[in-house]
């Protein structure tokens, strides 16, 4: 059986009868990390009458992963022969629950990302890992100020617009079957 964690929020909610196939289709546009995260929509097991509830739920993998936002869209779909007037659909909120009535309407628009949101993703930066195999800081500064590099725009590029890095954890690790050697975990910008 498949068990599902929490609730997870969700940013816009959607209702559609599709008429060719005779089914309801609902769909939530969710942020959620693609590394770590699995999000789907699905019928709330304790609802009656069974098809009109549903929860948008899922799960994170535990572990250390990227620190990674996107918007995925999540649906589901049940046979109707008519149109249902709403479908109600809980999903994280602030404090708790939220439950949201949403009306059965038109399909919704295609996700579309704005260029605020692109803007921002760059000046967060990105995450690059320097790596040595000696133990020497200056190689693994070395080897993630490359890192940052490539993550640039491609040409043209400007040749006078300096590469920088913020160094935000510097470790090592020897012994055993794991790679021995000094990283430094940076964040391009």
């Amino acid at each position: 059986m498949n068990t599902c964690g929490r609730l997870f929020l969700a940013n816009q909610v959607y209702a559609y009868f599709s008429a060719a196939e005779k089914r309801v289709v609902v769909a939530a546009d969710v942020t959620m990390n693609p590394a770590a995260d699995e999000v789907h929509l699905c019928p709330n097991p304790i609802a009656v009458p069974p098809s009109r509830e549903f929860l948008v739920e899922g799960t994170t993998r535990p572990g250390i992963h990227p620190q990674l936002a996107v918007v995925r869209r999540v649906s589901y779909s049940f046979a109707s022969d008519l149109t249902p007037k709403s479908v109600i659909v809980y999903s994280a909120g602030i404090d708790g629950p939220v439950r949201q009535e949403v009306p059965v309407a038109s399909p919704p628009p295609p996700i579309v990302h704005s260029p605020h949101e692109d803007a921002a993703a760059r000046h967060r930066g990105v995450e690059v890992v320097g790596y040595s195999p000696s133990f020497s800081l200056e190689q693994a500064v070395q080897d993630a100020l490359a890192k940052a590099a490539e993550q640039r725009p491609g040409p043209p590029r400007n040749p006078d617009a300096a590469v920088e890095i913020d160094i935000t954890d510097i470790s090592a690790r020897t012994g055993g079957n794991i790679r021995p050697g000094l990283f430094v975990r940076a964040t391009a910008k």
